[in-house]
């Protein structure tokens, strides 16, 4: 303010003076504010519908930290996995610390110490994807083997998260885009900020999901629609619309009618409140829970379906919509979704399949000269390419 010439209030002057930095502040194991009249810091008086990370670790709370991540005791046989992104602070991407701190959390969930985890911060927004860099790295040097190996892994955790012998409780808030989403979805709940923006939006960078985000949001679609009957092809064509369109959802509300969220998931206005009533949802579920049943009868309408759905792609290409490019890219993503070349009317495939096919397609477009250039735009400037 005072570079532009702007007068600044004379009690940030004096709190500035007095070596306090910001209006709120956290110091041994208590929240602050400045008190302006009286000029000195005085204590916040905390809810019971709260609980602050920074005060947690601050009480000793912290049980490892990482680079990007660390696993705290929020009590009561609950841990928490707090990102802190070394990369992108405040936007979180999924890097290899993160996925590390998540393993070793659910290590611990495993071995029976704990009741349950949060996978919840209180850091800016919840994560705007993988570690894009990376896997551009990966592509430029033809490191096939090492993408292919960091989906696999990224998939696995995801899969240890969804049949977790123990709750594992999501909140996404804010951004939540790409590995965000794959890294909330195979929780057993979502306790969500109403405030959330969350989109499998993989195909602005040239590519499709890579850790299980095609499967989520199918297994998704399949248990929002309850007794409702929804045909296979149904279920294909709105996770290709979704997905293939990089539909962000604006509101926790929003995500539940588009597939990103479930029915039942937790939306809360009070965005300090999110880690509590997320703890709160571990105990309740951890005292009768039990893991979801592996699908292996999992019906996609495979080779009828996907014929279907390549001749909209191709009627946008004509119309100009798409380009050469996009169709690629919309034709990877249509195979996936319909179920590869197992699927079929009377047939059914598994879990494993559709993520191994979504892997292969993932690297597959990686090393497209096309896809790396949006890849190294979007690090450049924030926005999509459109080539």
């Amino acid at each position: 303010m005072k570079a532009e010439g702007k007068t600044v209030p004379a009690w940030v002057t004096e709190m500035l003076a007095g070596g306090r930095t910001s209006f709120y502040d956290f110091k041994e194991g208590a929240r602050t504010y400045y008190d302006m009249p009286a000029k000195k810091s005085a204590a916040v008086p905390l809810s019971d519908k709260a609980i602050f990370l920074k005060l947690e670790k601050q009480k000793g709370n912290l049980i490892k930290r990482g680079w990007s991540a660390s696993l705290i005791d929020l009590g009561d046989g609950v841990i928490d996995v707090e990102f802190h992104s070394i990369l992108t602070p405040g936007f979180n991407p999924i890097d290899g610390s993160v996925l590390d701190m998540v393993n070793q959390g659910l290590d611990l969930i495993y071995s029976g110490k704990y009741k349950g985890m949060v996978l919840g911060h209180q850091n800016g927004n919840f994560s705007v994807g993988a570690n894009l860099a990376l896997i551009l790295g990966y592509a430029e040097n033809g490191q096939w083997d090492n993408l292919n190996l960091t989906s696999k892994l990224f998939q696995d955790i995801a899969q240890r998260i969804r049949f977790s012998p123990a709750p594992v409780v999501a909140v996404p808030f804010q951004f939540c885009f790409g590995g965000g989403f794959e890294v909330t979805a195979p929780a057993a709940h979502r306790v969500a900020s109403a405030e959330t923006y969350i989109g499998a939006v993989e195909v602005g960078v040239g590519l499709i999901p890579g850790a299980g985000g095609n499967l989520r949001l199918l297994l998704n679609l399949f248990a929002n629609a309850g007794k409702r009957p929804i045909s296979p092809f149904q279920t294909a064509q709105k996770a290709f619309e979704t997905i293939g369109f990089a539909k962000v959802a604006t509101s926790g509300e929003e995500a539940k009618f588009v597939g990103y969220f479930l029915k039942t998931d937790t939306i809360v206005l009070n965005s300090e409140h999110l880690i509590k009533v997320a703890k709160d949802k571990v105990l309740e579920l951890s005292d009768s829970y039990q893991p979801p049943q592996y699908r292996d009868d999992i019906k996609l309408p495979g080779a009828g379906g996907r014929t279907v759905l390549n001749l909209a792609i191709k009627g946008f290409k004509i119309q100009g919509k798409l380009s050469e490019h996009d169709e690629k890219i919309g034709k990877k993503l249509a195979y996936v979704l319909t179920g590869g070349d197992k699927a079929g009317l009377t047939k059914k495939v598994d879990e494993q399949y559709l993520l191994d096919i979504e892997r292969e397609a993932f690297v597959s477009l990686a090393g497209e000269p096309l896809s790396q250039a949006r890849m190294k735009y979007m690090l450049k400037t924030g926005k999509p390419l459109r080539n």
